[in-house]
This record gives C-alpha cells, structure tokens and sequence, in this order.
C-alpha cells in the first residue's frame, strides 16, 4: 500500500491543478509555472503550460512507474520461487553472478585504483555487491549451523566419521571464502560508506542470529545453540581474516585520510545543506518525484560548479521530490519490510528458510544503511535486484518445505494427509481401555 502510495503520489504531482491550487500548495512551483508562461509570451512561442506540483512531469512519471516495476518485480519473485528448490536456484545464480562480475571488474580495473565492474561510480558497485553479502552471509550461516548440528563427523552410518568431517570441512571452507570475495570486492571499491554498511549490516545479522537462536532453544540445547553461535562468530572472524589479506591497508588508508574539521566544507555535505533547504519550499507533496536537479538549482552557490543530480542521500531525495508524505510512505514501505521478515525469520522453523529470510532482512539493512550517504535506489539496476531477493525472502519466510509439494497432489491425498496429521496431533483421551485388538 506504501508502494502503490508513492505512484499515486507522481501521479498526484504531474496531475494538471488549477492555478489557485497549486499556489496553496506549492508557491514555489507557481511561481515557476507563471515565469514560464510570461517568457512563452515573450518569444510568442507555444500557450503556457497547465500548474502543475512536479517542476519536471515527465520525470516524476517516469519514476512513478520504476516504483511500479519494481513492485512488480518483487511481486513476481515472491509468486515464482514459492518452492525450495526454486529458491535455491535463483540465489545459486545470483551469487554465481555476482562472483563473476567481481572477476570481470577485477580484470578490466587492474590498472586502476578503485573498483567499479560495470558501475561508473565505486560506491555504487559497493552498493550493489552489498545485496550478494548479504546472500553469502546467510549461506555461511547456515552451512556452519548445519555442521554444527549434525556434529563435524555425525552423520550415516555406511560413511566414515573422516569423510563426513571433510565434506562438511570444505562445504564450510567453500561459503567462508564466498562471503570473504564479495567482502574483498567492497573493500577494494574504496567505498567508505559501502565498507561501514557491510560492517554494520554483518554485526546486525550476527547479533540477530546470536539473540534470537538463544531465546529459540530450550535451556537443555543451550550447549549445542552457544556451539553454533561460537562456529558462526569464528566463521565470520576467519572471514575478516581473510578480506584483510586480500584487501590490504589501502581501504584503511582511505578512512585514516579524511579529516573530521574538513567536513563543513565537504561536497557531500554542502549538498545536504542545500537538500534541507530545499525541502522547505517544498515541505509538504515536494517537488515533484524525479525532480531533485530542478528543485535545488536555485540554491546552488557559485562556487558549487557542476550540475547537482542527486543528493547522496535516499531519505534526503525523497523528502525533497516527495516532501513529507513522500518520505513518511517511503518510511512505512521500509519499517513494514523489516518488521515482517524480522518477525517471519524468527517464528520460521526451517534452517534453510530461515537463511533465505536472513538473506532478504541483511540485503534491506544494508543499502538502507548505505543509503544515508548516498543514492543506490536511484539507479534502477540495485533497487530492482534488490527487489528480486526480497521477493525470493519473503516467499521463503512464510513457507514450508512440507507444503511445497501439496499443491502438486490430488484433492483426496490432500484430505488424507491432513487427517493422518491430525489424528497424530489428537491428545490421548481418557477413555477406558479394551483387550480388543485393533489393526
């Protein structure tokens, strides 16, 4: 509903008002509206345009129908991967891909200093390598959980204890040095706000997993539940070990670099300054969605050269293109996903399930953190694959392995495996007992 709120809004801003209307509700824009209806006049070109709230409707249309597609997307991926097998196609892919475009960025940018693939920008390649971090986390997670709880060499018996311990050994080995490529790949992208995001979205998902193991399991298992918590710390440590000796100190080097005194006259934050500013002519519908360019262009100082196109900030764009019901629907959309695949994560039974929840939560975390510093869900490539994995984690959240294969029966199998489930469910009654033998 948050979704479809912001659509309505771009259709509400580029909708013809008449002029008394939307001088009540944006000056601004009047204002705009009229000035460019008296240099029409001037030059005897075309009538003047009908008010509008969007200073830029063919801009805040087409935004309005990317928000659309990309409620498609996630629409689409939450109907198809409704099944295990599906799921664990899709994020194989994903994470296949994602590896390779590190190979590819690797080969093609050896001869520069940061990492881009095929981004211009660093820090969005580090933005979009964030979503397959997270997807890598919760497959290490998992696969450690799995080993820890079958025990390293537990297993069949027709099996050797050795070769058990070997497989599970390299299948964890295999997911540590997954997540630790995708690790490297940020820290040689040299993106400060790519690094703190992947940083703080790894202790969150940690943390998560930790806490709520611990309520998860009884006091008797708490033994075996404080094992897998230890296994996953230690994962997560060797991991960082490893993106350490790979990365190098230039990544470090690059956060030692910046002076905190040198801040007010930073780019970044002059162009947050203008945001706000900005958004006070425009406190209420905004400026129009997609809009950002032309509502700051009468605050930009001289000395500011260049064309300002975004304002390396998410919530700081859609509070200036949307204004204040632009960011509260925004706000409701993001806390309504977190909320969900939070409390969906923590009540799903099923390890696998779990992992592809934990992927979908720790990808929103993550480019909601990097978000604050600058403008992924601007560019349509990182918000619709992120809308992809939400979809496959949310259809992950609210499944069962055992209902994935129902549909597929016929309706009296249906009722028969139903019955014989509750008839094993039932509480013994305290009927009288028979010497009757029954079948």
């Amino acid at each position: 509903a948050a979704t479809l709120g912001l659509s309505l809004l771009a259709c509400f801003q580029t909708l013809p008002l008449p002029g008394s209307i939307v001088h009540v509700l944006s000056p601004v824009a009047s204002e705009a509206y009229r000035s460019a209806g008296r240099t029409l006049a001037l030059l005897a070109g075309p009538s003047a345009p009908l008010p509008r709230l969007s200073l830029h409707p063919t801009e805040t249309v087409t935004v309005g129908l990317l928000t659309l597609a990309y409620a498609a997307i996630f629409v689409s991926a939450f109907r198809l991967l409704h099944t295990r097998l599906r799921r664990r196609v899709f994020f194989g892919v994903f994470l296949a891909s994602t590896l390779t475009y590190i190979a590819m960025a690797v080969l093609a940018d050896s001869d520069q200093q940061r990492l881009h693939g095929p981004y211009v920008n660093p820090d969005h390649f580090a933005g979009f390598l964030q979503i397959g971090l997270a997807v890598a986390f919760a497959f290490s997670w998992t696969v450690l959980s799995y080993a820890v709880a079958r025990g390293w060499g537990q297993g069949r018996e027709d099996v050797s204890k050795g070769d058990r311990f070997e497989r599970r050994l390299v299948a964890s080995a295999a997911a540590i040095v997954v997540w630790g490529l995708i690790a490297t790949a940020i820290g040689l992208s040299h993106s400060r706000g790519g690094m703190l995001a992947a940083a703080g979205s790894t202790v969150f998902l940690v943390t998560m997993s930790a806490i709520f193991g611990l309520r998860r399991t009884s006091a008797g298992r708490h033994q075996r539940q404080g094992q897998r918590v230890a296994s996953g710390a230690a994962g997560v440590f060797l991991g960082l070990l490893f993106v350490a000796a790979a990365a190098g100190s230039r990544p470090l080097l690059r956060f030692l670099a910046t002076d905190p005194r040198d801040l007010g006259s930073d780019t970044r934050v002059r162009i947050w300054d203008l945001s706000l500013q900005a958004w006070k002519k425009f406190p209420i519908f905004g400026s129009g969605l997609g809009t950002y360019r032309e509502a700051v262009r009468g605050f930009q100082p001289r000395d500011l050269v260049g064309q300002l196109e975004n304002a390396h900030s998410d919530p700081l764009q859609l509070l200036v293109t949307g204004g204040a019901l632009g960011a509260a629907l925004g706000a409701v959309a993001l806390g309504c996903l977190l909320f969900f695949l939070v409390r969906s994560w923590h009540r799903q039974p099923h390890r696998e399930e779990r992992a592809f929840a934990l992927a979908g939560l720790g990808a929103l975390v993550s480019l909601t953190l990097h978000g604050l510093v600058e403008f992924n869900f601007s560019l349509p490539a990182t918000p619709a694959v992120l809308a992809a994995v939400l979809g496959a984690s949310v259809a992950a959240a609210i499944s069962s392995p055992e209902r994935d294969e129902l549909p597929s029966a016929q309706p009296s199998v249906l009722l028969s495996v139903r019955s014989t489930r509750a008839m094993t469910m039932r509480p013994p009654t305290s009927a009288p007992t028979t010497n009757v033998d029954r079948p």
